[in-house]
């Protein structure tokens, strides 16, 4: 059988954002997310994902034969798989009326998580904020010209989050001892890159948490449980509703599928028999 190779690149190219998207939220739905494998009952593949350091890689294979379908890039992939999640986390818990948003952290991440927002909401104002001005600065620009909007640099995290109803956190930024505005989501959008719960402990305790597997700081339901309708995700206006993307590797799973089978026709990859 021939193996596929994608590169960050190739990953990129063969990812349908608004097909995952729906995809993924079909598996939140259907599956109980736990467990450090990345396997799921019925489902055509399976993976096994390879870190060293700052990289990974992930292997798919048959779920049948146990072939190696493909290995990618895990690293981008797991970016914009977590982005799509946290955006969908959003459509769900947020206000309604939800259009302005604080974006709170650097690099890919920040801008993978905005870029996914929009797909879910109509957005009208966003605030960014990370430690390096000149960066910041920069990533505003590059932003507003690429989503056509209205994106502003902001020189504090207060400051971002004054008018915002969503707030993404990445990177580690976190909220500090400030107090989240009454009726704001929140999205974590990598629980991964905190050590600890980037909000006060006061409120923490005051938010309604959500996740996509176990939340890490305090009981919480699953995304998968709102999308069931067996628990409640946002009861009143003034909620602020908190989630948290843990990363189970199931969710990574089905991105990497997605993209297997978004390649089939892609010409531009390098495929290999392995077994020969």
């Amino acid at each position: 059988m021939l193996t596929t190779f994608l590169s960050r690149s190739d990953v990129s190219r063969n990812l349908n954002a608004l097909h995952l998207l729906k995809e993924l939220r079909e598996a939140l739905a259907k599956y109980p997310l736990h467990g450090d494998e990345a396997r799921l009952p019925d489902f055509p593949a399976w993976a096994v994902v390879t870190r060293t350091g700052p990289h990974a890689v992930l292997q798919l294979h048959d779920a049948a034969t146990g072939g190696l379908l493909a290995v990618m890039d895990a690293v981008h992939l797991s970016t914009l798989r977590a982005s799509l999640v946290s955006a969908l986390a959003a459509d769900v818990l947020a206000r309604s009326d939800a259009k302005h948003v604080a974006v709170l952290g650097s690099g890919a991440a920040a801008s993978s998580a905005l870029k996914a927002l929009r797909l879910v909401r109509s957005l009208e104002h966003v605030w960014v904020n990370e430690e390096d001005e000149a960066q910041n600065f920069a990533r505003a620009r590059a932003l507003a010209t690429q989503l056509s909007m209205d994106v502003h640099d902001v020189a504090s995290v207060e400051e971002a989050i004054a008018a915002a109803d969503l707030v993404l956190l990445t990177g580690g930024v976190s909220l500090g001892e400030l107090k989240v505005p009454a009726g704001t989501h929140v999205s974590i959008v990598q629980a991964s890159a905190f050590n600890f719960a980037p909000l006060s402990p006061p409120e923490l305790q005051h938010a309604r948490a959500f996740s996509d597997g176990v939340f890490p700081w305090k009981q919480g339901a699953t995304l998968g449980d709102v999308l069931r309708a067996t628990a409640p995700g946002r009861v009143d206006a003034d909620d602020v509703t908190l989630f948290a993307g843990v990363s189970p590797p199931q969710l990574d799973l089905i991105a990497a599928f997605h993209v297997f089978e978004g390649a089939r026709h892609d010409e531009g990859l390098t495929r290999l028999d392995l077994e020969s």
